[in-house]
C-alpha cells in the first residue's frame, strides 16, 4: 500500500474499532499527537489511548471531508467525528488529521481539533 491508501485505511479501520488492524500501521518510534495536545510514543501507548478513547462510545464515526497528500508520505484529512456515549450523549467535532507514512508504518499522527 502506498501511503495515502495507508492513511485511508487507518481510517476506516478507526471507524470499525478494530484495533488489530490498526496496531500493525505503528510503529515502536510512532509518535501521536491527540486533539487535546497530549503526545504518545510507541504503538502500546498510542493503542492504549485509543482503546481508552472508542471505549467511551457506544458508536463512533469518522466521516472524511478531503483527504489530500500534500507532500510524499504526508497525507491531511478534514474530518467530521459523531460518537454516542454509553449514555446517549452526543458528541460531535470537526478537525484536521495529519498522517506521516514512511517505509509503509504510520510514523507520526497529528490532530487539531477546530
Amino acid at each position: 500500500m502506498n501511503s495515502l491508501e495507508i492513511a485511508e485505511s487507518y481510517f476506516q479501520l478507526s471507524n470499525d474499532s478494530n484495533f488489530d488492524e490498526i496496531t500493525k500501521l505503528f510503529c515502536e518510534s510512532s509518535t501521536y499527537k491527540s486533539g487535546n495536545g497530549e503526545l504518545f510514543l510507541g504503538v502500546n501507548d498510542i493503542m492504549s489511548v485509543q482503546r481508552l478513547y472508542h471505549g467511551m462510545f457506544a458508536r463512533l464515526e469518522w466521516k472524511v471531508i478531503s483527504v489530500t497528500e500534500t507532500k510524499p508520505g504526508i497525507v491531511h484529512f478534514n474530518f467530521n467525528f459523531v460518537g454516542e456515549t454509553h449514555t446517549g450523549e452526543t458528541v460531535e467535532y470537526s478537525g484536521l488529521e495529519d498522517v506521516v507514512v514512511y517505509d509503509g508504518r504510520i510514523q507520526h499522527i497529528q490532530i487539531q481539533r477546530l
